[in-house]
């Protein structure tokens, strides 16, 4: 597998542009087995011309259907004039996902770009997928498959760290209210990058939490990123602590 890590402020066009280029002149994973059924008209995405597109959801965040998708579906035109482009959303579920891919293998696409709803389940798309010789980029959220060929995102890590700077940069403007309490909400545990977001945070402010200059409340993983149920932890937090909270940490801000 190879992979990208792109800093967070670069657009989607250019993460999308990372991708195509990478598959398209570079080889892919040379130990993929050949076509099986005959479904895939260029075993190793090498001449393809039929490309399936398939992203996670909706609720959490608009930004897939009025950033990702139309960008991703210009940034394969433009990589292969004349394409034919098989565009799905899961909205939210893994085993529709599943289903969207296994249909856009029967169609013969012989691309498949996936934004997995979930982190492990989608590994099964990359052992269908690599049976039909078809590769598959991950897109944005990383699938945890060894025979993923390529993966393409941000530096999540790096992400992570960034937030935890600022807070730690910022953080001692609340002190006159007494002693500084953070609350943190994460994102979904099925998802790879909030898990890395997570990390890095926690590698910058888990020092202030040993030493006691921030106070340490609480951290929720949000199931599906999903808004409403991030509110409701949120206010459980609050009144938990008699809305004595100086900071929040939202790794969605949606």
């Amino acid at each position: 597998m190879k992979s990208f890590h792109l800093p967070h402020s670069i657009g989607y066009a250019l993460i999308c542009f990372f991708a195509l280029s990478g598959l398209l002149f570079a080889s892919c994973d040379s130990s993929s087995p050949g076509t099986s059924g005959g479904h895939s008209s260029a075993a190793g995405g090498k001449g393809c011309n039929k490309v399936g597109i398939l992203l996670p959801e909706t609720a959490s965040s608009v930004r897939y259907e009025t950033k990702d998708h139309p960008l991703l579906v210009q940034a394969v035109k433009a990589a292969i004039p004349g394409v034919q482009i098989d565009y799905d959303n899961a909205n939210g579920n893994s085993d529709t996902q599943l289903t969207q891919a296994n249909a856009d293998l029967a169609k013969g696409d012989c691309i498949l770009i996936v934004g997995p709803h979930d982190s492990v389940a989608a590994a099964a798309i990359v052992t269908k997928a690599r049976a039909q010789g078809v590769p598959v980029i991950a897109y944005d959220r990383l699938i945890e498959s060894k025979f993923l060929n390529y993966y393409v995102s941000f530096d999540n890590f790096k992400v992570g760290q960034l937030q935890g700077h600022y807070i730690a940069d910022h953080y001692q403007q609340y002190q006159n209210a007494g002693k500084v309490g953070i609350v943190m909400i994460s994102g979904s545990q099925t998802d790879a990058n909030a898990l890395m977001y997570s990390l890095g945070v926690h590698s910058i402010l888990d020092p202030l939490f040993a030493n006691n200059s921030l106070n340490y409340l609480s951290e929720n993983f949000t199931p599906d990123w999903n808004n409403s149920t991030a509110q409701i932890e949120m206010e459980t937090a609050l009144t938990d602590n008699q809305n004595n909270i100086q900071v929040a940490y939202i790794a969605n801000d949606h």
